[in-house]
């Protein structure tokens, strides 16, 4: 499904015409909604107060979004972090999600070799000289209100302006450029100008109000949630935390991510699931002080739009180890993948790189995309998606963007060699 297939509402809409004043009929399009529509009612034309203006502007808090932000400010960019939640990790903290998936890899023989540094690997430092890191295999697996506290250190210390509690809802453009991110919040709402915007909000919110094609994909919704007093139980991985463990509810699959009332009753379901589920647990002998820690504060969306980038990353790339000569970042291959009509098994995976172009957009010169929205084929969908892949994206985009904007560049037009530079300097990893 492309953008093409939705009912849509207008990239410029009420907003253009509040700001820019031009005609109401030539302007408005549709707002993208994969919800059955009943009809429409149209806003009043109004203009948007601008209340903060920055060099960069990521939209998302979760891991790429925080990598971006804070790499970006390394270069010396005035960088904005807008944020939803009143914490950074999204799903990494929020859900649980703690295991920082394909940050190492399957190596040869047994063992493991670390795909992703750079900013990764600073946080796992961090956790770990607080005793907040544990291992589920070749996982680092992090306590999940320690990364909220070491992510929001680490954007003080770079410099990193957070704003929580709003919800970005639309852009402005001049020309095919964004000027402005519409925010929803407690304030009202409010417009923030920016030089770049990288769109790290999972979903591709931004990628989709600027009008470009992009992929949905479908997957399994559940959550990963923590009990107490459980080292007894047998139930469950343990956490860096001390009769905790985290349980894993794959849920319902194949499931719209993008659909407010499905995700509603996902919720519920998985709330009413896990309160049983403790429930059962402390029945058994030996378990009557096991009690349920925390349900997750955001429902465990794996995948859903996806961009159609200048040159998505292919599953044969990663299966055969392709180099690419704008390679920004490397990951780890932790699964099975399906490739030539067979299966690589992990055991049998390589690591993989990601260029710069699955990143960039076919049309905004002033966007860059991470996270798990970036470029790729359905078949890496698990690995394109997880903490580890996540955070190598991000710190990359935040480094492009940096160096766009110092140098009054588009996307496209980033020095290549600069930017690895850059990004080794920051100690990412960029060859196998």
């Amino acid at each position: 499904m492309d953008r093409r297939s939705f009912i849509k509402i207008g990239a410029l809409g009420t907003v253009g015409m509040a700001l820019g004043g031009q005609d109401a009929e030539a302007k408005v399009r549709k707002v993208e909604t994969p919800l059955e529509v009943s009809g429409y009612v149209r806003e009043p034309a109004r203009k948007i107060p601008v209340v903060d203006t920055a060099d960069v502007v990521v939209i998302g808090g979760g891991p790429a979004g925080f990598a971006a932000a804070v790499a970006a400010a390394r270069e010396g960019a005035d960088v904005l972090l807008l944020e939803r939640q009143y914490f950074l990790g999204g799903l990494f903290t929020g859900c649980g999600v703690t295991p920082i998936i394909n940050m190492y890899h399957p190596a040869a023989g047994g063992g493991a070799g670390q795909a992703v540094h750079g900013i990764a690997d600073e946080l796992c430092r961090r956790l770990d000289e607080v005793g907040m890191i544990s291992w589920e295999g070749i996982r680092p697996k992090v306590d999940p209100e320690a990364a909220k506290y070491f992510m929001e250190a680490f954007c003080a210390e770079s410099g990193v302006r957070i704003l929580y509690g709003v919800q970005a809802g639309q852009i402005t453009r001049s020309g095919d450029a964004i000027e402005s991110v519409i925010l929803e919040g407690k304030s009202g709402r409010v417009a923030v100008r920016c030089k770049f915007v990288i769109d790290a909000s999972g979903d591709g919110d931004v990628l989709e109000w600027a009008g470009e094609d992009f992929t949905v994909y479908k997957n399994d919704i559940g959550a990963m949630w923590r009990i107490g007093h459980a080292d007894n139980s047998g139930k469950g991985n343990p956490t860096p935390v001390k009769g905790v463990r985290t349980r894993h509810t794959v849920g319902e699959k194949d499931q719209d991510g993008l659909d407010m009332y499905n995700l509603t009753r996902i919720q519920l379901s998985l709330r009413k699931k896990m309160w049983e589920e403790v429930a059962a647990l402390r029945a058994k002998p030996g378990n009557e002080d096991l009690y349920l820690v925390d349900t997750p504060a955001l429902v465990g969306v794996r995948i859903t739009r996806v961009l159609d980038s200048v040159a998505n990353v292919t599953t044969e790339g990663a299966a055969t180890g392709k180099a690419y000569r704008d390679v920004i970042a490397i990951t780890g291959g932790e699964s099975n993948l399906k490739y030539n009509g067979g299966k690589i098994l992990t055991k049998d995976r390589r690591m993989w790189q990601i260029p710069y172009s699955a990143l960039i957009p076919r049309h905004v010169p002033n966007l860059l995309v991470a996270g798990r929205c970036f470029g790729f084929e359905k078949e890496l969908t698990y690995d394109a998606r997880e903490i580890g892949t996540c955070l190598a994206t991000g710190q990359a985009a935040g480094v492009a963007a940096s160096l766009a904007v110092a140098h009054r560049q588009s996307n496209r037009e980033v020095d290549i060699p600069t930017l690895q530079a850059r990004l080794k300097a920051q100690d990412v990893r960029l060859d196998f």
